[in-house]
């Protein structure tokens, strides 16, 4: 039963490889047969960012709330991947898994309130 398992893991991941390795073999044989066109040029080799040219230097200063929200939606996200499996079982289970979704809702929601109160997530 556990080398089937293995198996089947083996073949998602040799997708997992195959998948981003495959289109970079075809296009390193199609330039070393000289199918595929190469003609750089400055436009081409210029840095693309949202089509505005950049301006200074590249240690500027940003806005760390961006970070705040990607953290927040992180957590959520987890969140919603841990409580899964038990939506799907919660007939079956008994009451102590109950409590305990109810006690990991309840911490994240203390830290969303918390974050809330202190104004983590409002922009000025």
């Amino acid at each position: 039963m556990i080398p089937e398992q293995f198996g089947r893991a083996a073949v998602l991941v040799g997708f997992a490889l195959a998948f981003p390795a495959l289109p970079l073999l075809v296009s390193h044989l199609l330039y070393r047969l000289r199918l595929r066109p190469e003609h750089p040029d400055p436009i081409k080799n210029a840095t693309y960012e949202c089509g505005v040219e950049s301006e200074g230097t590249a240690w500027g200063q940003f806005n760390a709330r961006y970070y705040l929200f990607a953290i927040g939606f992180v957590i959520f996200d987890v969140e919603v991947i841990f409580l899964y499996p038990w939506a799907v079982q919660h007939a079956t289970l008994a009451l102590s898994a109950l409590l305990k979704a109810a006690l990991f809702i309840g911490v994240l929601a203390f830290g969303l309130a918390y974050a809330w109160r202190r104004r983590a997530l409002e922009w000025s």
